[in-house]
């Protein structure tokens, strides 16, 4: 008897497990029809029917599910699997599906995007959520005749509140549309989902019977809206930090993206009890805000897993949302009449009546927030409100909850189950048409402009191509008349077509200017190329103005004619033209420091920083915001300044040495990927000469602003090089170290591709190469023997004391040490009319004096302010800025001036320096000379009078002299003419007498030595911040040529690609920034 029993269990057992397999039979059958789905609505009908994907696979899962449960007899796997799927508990569904989609949507999103509209977004998925939840309960209670209570009420318009606007956001991003306002309404989407669920919470809880006290309320409110994020703010930063050691395995880092957002999900939910989902929608912000955290070689693949992944998901949610709503449609037709259709619609209404009141409400505070958004954008963002997944998980949870009563669960279920299907169907395809009628899906006037121009260089590019292939005999069977099917204007015609827009008409338009017979040429004539190249700080005091290839042809010059009349006298309009090439130029340049990064030269802490602050700049379309946001992390940190403070113990100056030495090689490193937005600009200009055609001037206008920031950027490079030098050294090392080691990985490719390497050698190596590269990521060059990691002594860099004996120098150390300073970049360390008291010796940065003239700049040596001390209780003329960094100074006092203008190794120095500022700042038009041959005259050229009692010189026409200090007799004809004092001038224009006593100290020189200055060379060696010598600076240190590789940002491409293997990009220690003349494609070519 037992083993019949035993048997039948067995049997029964098997069956269960038969019926379970189905599950995936059906479900595989449901994942390939909706990819069919896909393809019909793409391929065969060009997206003409504008319905979500979504909503098809939830109609399409509802057909099935309504089609099983007409058929009585089933005996089929496949109907087996339907049922199954049917009976699926809603928190398996929230458990498994949930936290991938939430952290999909906050980690693979653009945080700095993000963050500009965050305030807006709280305002929306905060305040907006309890409108719009208020609005639906008023419409479940008095308008519905169910008599439903408020907290019954409460929790159905919280269910409702969840908006999942995907639709809206992807044709804004497609159309060009107003940016802030597709982010806004994505982070809105974001946010709101935690929020709607915590006030689901809440209620849901409520009305099985808990305690709803207005204390308990309001504990469980702050323990799920401040313990969420907080939990995910710290798993947030934990998995950074882990994630950032971890180096190029794909496998590992990937994997571990996926566990963590279950286990985040499930601690918070379950151990913790607080907001799961808003504690997965920080977590995925904070890693979004440092997303390159992610390996680069596994960026492409990880985004590429997260698509398909989320694509997936979406496919089952909706599927089996949908066979779950047709069985439990079925099941509750005794609860729902025909009346409840039309409640629905009326609740349909009602939503969106809610939603606009919530805009109404808000928008003047979110004005405050810096949100401008007009009447068009607020028609959308009223529009936008769509249900989607978390509305129906959310009533699934209802649905099947016992202790409600089962008429509510059957009405909860299909109230939201129309909205959802109506806001999607209805919402989800009206919203194209929607924007085209409010003409939003053309983005800018100026946009479009930018847009004709890049479509007429790719058409220039192809007729030259074409043209070659004409010529080339590999081609002479071609039908040429077929090939049309293929050329840019019949893309541009299907591009017309989908989109509804008329640029093949626009640029066909201009093809009726034919260019002159002899602007076109043969592809087989000859092309020489002229190469202008910057030239270093070696060879020239001056840049070229534009330093861009010029092409000289033999016979005629190519003519590039602008597409329509885009210049335009209308103000706002060159302004809209300035931001779209602003904007643009910064997306290049967030491009190109992404390729530093994979390329080794800069570190991922160094990448986020530039990110931020091209992404903060790109919002306010401005260059100077991006020099300014990198500007201010020159500056020393507070923690930093505080150590400073107690430098005098020996343990807290080692640290404070070792802060900054890492501080400024995140310094270097900022500035070095920044200097070369000039090249960039070139290069831009190079292989894109349409852009002349949008506005000369405003391009130019970019061009030299662009300039002025490079330089700015050069000039901080140089001092940071000679003031840091141990430090640049090593940055140079690990520099040249890394891309190096991606040269010998893209050798190694290339080897294992010919054959030459088996796999495991391959492997082996390569992952060797993959682990120096990581160890290279801090900055971990192995330093030679004896060396220590710190900056070099600030003291031992002062010129005037490098000549002294040991034991004067130790003095002057002891002397000096109390007298130390930092200033962080931009403080002022002299104001203009300030009487001057404390002097400061500049040792490392650089200072800017700022008067009524041009401004001129000081660094390691000179001695601001001196003038002003000497002369005691003077004002100064000018005011002294700390500009371009950090600046280490000693104060010096008017004691410890004259201490050291009594020592007579130093005395004369001093002086020179007194000097040099009292003509610098008095008598520089006099002059006529630069900082540095005024420096050259004082020191090599002069002749100096110290202290010489009855002295008489005789000077000659033409002769200078400058007395510093006490008085002379002038003698004209032998006779006593005139008492001359202090700080005085003199240009003699006869010959003349001068009588000296014991307090005199002056200066001597001839017109000839003047000359002699104005025609001495600049050196490297004598770094200078001129004014006029602003255009002689040009970087010395690895670069990259800067044109195109095989790289993909992550947030730009989710294909997988490989590594670089193209070795002609590096170029390692080039002296000269060059822009590359090995074109083969004569971009100005004109068909």
């Amino acid at each position: 008897m037992s083993s019949e029993t035993n048997s039948t269990n067995g049997d029964n057992n098997n069956e269960s497990e038969s019926k379970s397999s189905t599950v995936i039979l059906f479900l595989s059958f449901s994942v390939l029809s909706a990819c069919v789905c896909k393809i019909i609505f793409s391929k065969i009908l060009k997206n003409k029917i504008p319905l979500p994907f979504t909503v098809a696979v939830l109609i399409l899962g509802f057909i099935i599910g309504i089609i099983v449960t007409q058929i009585k007899d089933i005996n089929n796997d496949f109907l087996y699997g339907e049922i199954q799927l049917s009976e699926i508990n809603p928190h398996l569904m929230y458990y498994i599906f949930l936290p991938l989609l939430i952290f999909d949507s906050s980690f693979n999103g653009h945080f700095h995007v993000i963050k500009q509209q965050l305030l807006s977004a709280i305002l929306m998925a905060g305040p907006g959520v309890f409108i719009s939840t208020a609005v639906i309960a008023i419409c479940g209670i008095y308008i519905f005749p169910y008599n439903w209570s408020w907290l019954v009420g409460l929790m159905f318009g919280s269910i409702l509140s969840a908006t999942d606007p995907i639709a809206v956001v992807a044709l804004l991003h497609d159309s060009g549309a107003s940016k802030s306002l597709a982010s806004l309404i994505d982070s809105e989407s974001l946010l709101n989902d935690g929020s709607a669920f915590v006030i689901f919470l809440i209620f849901h809880n409520i009305v099985l019977g808990e305690d709803h006290s207005a204390k308990k309320i309001i504990i469980d409110i702050v323990k799920y809206s401040i313990g969420g994020p907080a939990f995910g703010l710290a798993c947030g930063i934990l998995s950074v930090f882990v994630l950032n050691r971890i180096n190029n395995e794909l496998e590992v880092e990937i994997t571990l993206t996926f566990g963590l957002a279950y286990l985040i999900f499930y601690v918070a939910d379950v151990e913790l009890g607080v907001s799961a989902v808003l504690a997965l929608v920080t977590m995925g912000l904070y890693m979004s805000k440092y997303k390159y955290c992610i390996s680069s070689n596994v960026q492409p693949s990880m985004a590429s897993a997260w698509r398909i992944t989320t694509y997936f998901i979406n496919i089952l949610i909706f599927i089996v949302t949908g066979i779950i709503l047709a069985r439990l449609f079925v099941g509750t037709s005794i609860n729902i009449s025909a009346k409840d259709f039309g409640f629905s619609i009326i609740l349909y209404i009602m939503i969106h009546l809610g939603r606009i009141l919530t805009i109404i409400i808000l928008y003047p505070l979110m004005k405050c927030t810096g949100v401008q958004l007009s009447w068009k954008d607020c028609i959308i963002l009223a529009w936008s409100g769509l249900r989607g997944s978390m509305a129906l998980i959310l009533v699934l949870f209802v649905s099947l909850d016992t202790e409600i009563d089962k008429i509510t669960r059957d009405r909860f279920l299909f109230h939201v189950s129309m909205i959802v299907l109506l806001t999607l169907i209805i919402n989800g395809t009206s919203s194209k048409f929607l924007v085209r009628l409010l003409g939003l899906h053309h983005g800018t006037k100026e946009s479009e402009i930018v847009l004709l121009q890049a479509l007429e260089h790719m058409r220039r590019q192809t007729s030259w191509k074409l043209s070659k292939m004409k010529a080339d005999e590999k081609f002479v069977d071609v039908d040429w008349k077929m090939l049309n099917e293929y050329l840019p204007d019949k893309l541009l015609e299907e591009l017309d077509e989908e989109n509804n827009t008329n640029l093949h008409q626009q640029l066909s338009s201009t093809t009726q200017h034919e260019l002159p017979i002899s602007t076109r040429r043969s592809s087989r004539e000859s092309t020489t190329y002229e190469l202008q190249t910057i030239a270093t700080v070696y060879q020239t005091d001056s840049i070229p103005s534009s330093p861009i290839t010029r092409r000289n042809y033999s016979n005629t010059e190519d003519i590039i004619l602008p597409i329509i009349d885009l210049r335009n006298t209308n103000e706002e309009h060159n302004k809209n033209i300035r931001n779209e090439l602003i904007i643009r130029f910064l997306t290049a340049m967030s491009i190109d420091y992404e390729k530093q990064w994979y390329l080794g030269m800069i570190r991922r802490k160094t990448l986020n920083i530039l990110i931020k602050s091209v992404e903060q700049a790109k919002q306010k379309c401005s260059l100077q915001l991006h020099w300014k946001f990198i500007f201010e992390h020159f500056q020393l940190s507070l923690f930093h300044r505080f150590l400073i403070q107690f430098n005098y113990f020996h343990f807290i100056n080692q640290w404070t040495h070792r802060f900054i030495f890492d501080h400024i090689f995140q310094t270097i490193e900022l500035t070095l990927s920044f200097h070369t937005a000039k090249t960039r600009m070139d290069n831009i200009r190079l292989h894109f000469p349409e852009l002349s055609n949008l506005n000369e001037r405003i391009m130019n206008e970019v061009c030299e602003e662009v300039k002025m920031y490079e330089l700015n950027a050069m000039h901080i490079l140089l001092d940071l090089q000679q003031s840091y030098r141990l430090c640049w050294i090593i940055l140079m090392t690990r520099r040249c170290a890394q891309m190096l080691l991606k040269y010998e990985s893209i050798a190694i490719i290339q080897l294992y591709e010919t054959g030459m390497l088996a796999e495991n050698e391959y492997s082996h190596i390569l992952e060797l190469i993959q682990d120096k590269l990581f160890t290279l990521e801090y900055g971990n060059i192995k330093m030679p023997e004896n060396q220590k990691k710190i900056i070099e002594n600030s003291f031992d860099l002062i010129p005037y004391f490098q000549l002294l004996s040991l034991e004067e120098k130790n003095q002057w150390k002891s002397l000096l040490i109390s007298k130390h300073q930092w200033f962080q970049p931009n403080s002022i360390l002299i104001e203009k009319n300030q009487t001057v008291l404390t002097a400061y010796l500049i040792v490392r940065g650089i200072v800017q004096y700022k008067n009524d003239t041009i401004p001129t700049y000081y660094k390691c040596g000179n001695i601001i302010g001196i003038d002003a001390l000497y002369l005691e209780k003077s004002s100064s003329s000018g005011t002294y800025i700390a500009n371009g960094g950090l600046v280490e100074t000693y104060s010096i006092d008017l004691i410890l001036l004259n201490t050291l203008l009594s020592d007579e190794n130093i005395s004369r120095s001093i002086y020179n320096e007194i000097t040099f500022h009292v003509l610098m700042n008095n008598y520089q038009k006099l002059l006529n000379l630069t900082h540095s041959q005024l420096k050259v005259l004082l020191n090599d050229k002069v002749l100096f009078y110290k202290n010489q009692s009855n002295l008489i010189i005789d000077m000659e026409r033409n002769q200078r002299l400058f007395l510093l200090s006490g008085t002379i007799n002038r003698y004209l004809n032998d006779e006593e003419n005139i008492l001359i004092n202090s700080m005085e001038f003199c240009l003699i224009d006869s010959p003349t007498k001068f009588q000296l006593n014991s307090t005199s100290i002056l200066y001597t020189w001839t017109s000839e030595d003047e000359i002699y200055c104005l025609n001495v060379k600049k050196f490297k060696v004598n770094f200078s911040l001129d004014q006029n010598q602003m255009n002689s600076l040009e970087p010395f240190y690895p670069l990259y040529s800067g044109e195109s590789i095989e790289f993909t940002p992550r947030r730009h491409s989710p294909s997988i690609t490989r590594p670089t293997e193209n070795s002609s990009n590096f170029q390692l220690i080039p002296s000269e920034i060059e822009v590359n003349n090995q074109l083969n494609i004569p971009s100005e070519f004109s068909h």
